[in-house]
């Protein structure tokens, strides 16, 4: 085979277009990078960023921990560029699935764009979820429902239930406050209290726990009974009902969140007797 020779014109012609093709190819570079850049830019005008967060139709649910919960989701950026924040590109689809699982008591959940520095949350919390069955728990786990009244989403106790058998809904048992009698049409305590072990209740039931009553002792202690699965008494979380259920709840959430903690929970379920939140950052438990 024979070398074919190259004029020195030809050879100049070929390196002539290899450096118009690398000019351009930087150029495109450089407009698509200015392009970029000027897009991040434009992303974080404060006039199309959400800072405003509207939540309708909360009862138990506290607004304040429905806001977190986004501002959390909303924070950061894309690509390290673009605010998730930016009205346009905000992550809905996130957010609506988020809530739906940290928030167990909504029933139906619309997130929508109020205007460009506004998100509209609407809730429907789930009713008629609760019963109150009066001072004690029965021996017989037969009678338990017997005697039950519906209790609304802020304690109050507006209508007789016919009886449920099971676990249909959560029942309280507890003193009235100021020697009431009739439970019918009375609060069952203050709507603030009763919205704070609502939510604690929620917390617990997120944890992976099936609460299904509570019993309140004349010594402000508070017995929250958990499913096992089985017709024996479950085990039962003891808190007291004075303190910050908040920061309860967060001492249980953050003992769960150890594996080895979680693990032992789980696999000794069955055997489990109680968890005692009653002391400052401890959280205690027995097995049989």
């Amino acid at each position: 085979m024979r070398d074919i020779p190259t004029s020195p014109r030809a050879l100049e012609i070929k390196r002539n277009r290899r450096v118009r093709k690398m000019r351009w190819f930087v150029v495109y570079l450089l407009l698509i990078g200015s392009l970029i850049w000027g897009l991040s830019l434009l992303s974080k005008d404060r006039h199309i960023v959400i800072s405003n967060i509207i939540v309708n139709g909360t009862h138990v649910i506290n607004q304040d921990d429905v806001k977190n919960e986004i501002n959390k989701i909303l924070s950061g950026k894309y690509v390290y560029l673009f605010p998730k924040a930016n009205s346009f590109i905000y992550p809905h689809k996130k957010i609506y699935n988020n809530l739906l699982l940290s928030f167990p008591r909504i029933e139906s959940l619309k997130v929508d764009r109020g205007n460009l520095q506004t998100i509209n949350v609407d809730i429907k919390e789930r009713t008629g979820s609760f019963l109150y069955c009066g001072v004690n728990i029965p021996e017989n786990k037969n009678d338990i429902g017997e005697n039950c009244y519906f209790v609304n989403n802020d304690g109050f106790i507006f209508d007789k239930a016919p009886y449920f058998s099971g676990n249909v809904y959560f029942k309280y048992y507890m003193a009235l406050p100021d020697g009431v009698v009739n439970p019918l049409g009375n609060q069952m305590t203050t709507e603030e209290e009763f919205h704070k072990i609502a939510r604690f209740v929620d917390g617990v039931e997120s944890l992976g726990f099936k609460p299904i009553y509570l019993f309140r002792d004349v010594d402000k202690t508070d017995y929250l009974y958990l499913d096992n699965g089985t017709n024996s008494t479950g085990p039962k979380v003891m808190f007291k009902n004075d303190d910050d259920l908040e920061e309860v709840f967060d001492n249980l959430s953050i003992a769960m969140a150890k594996k080895e903690f979680a693990d032992e929970i789980n696999s000794k379920y069955n055997t489990l007797l109680y968890i005692d939140l009653r002391f400052p950052n401890k959280v205690l438990y027995k097995f049989q």
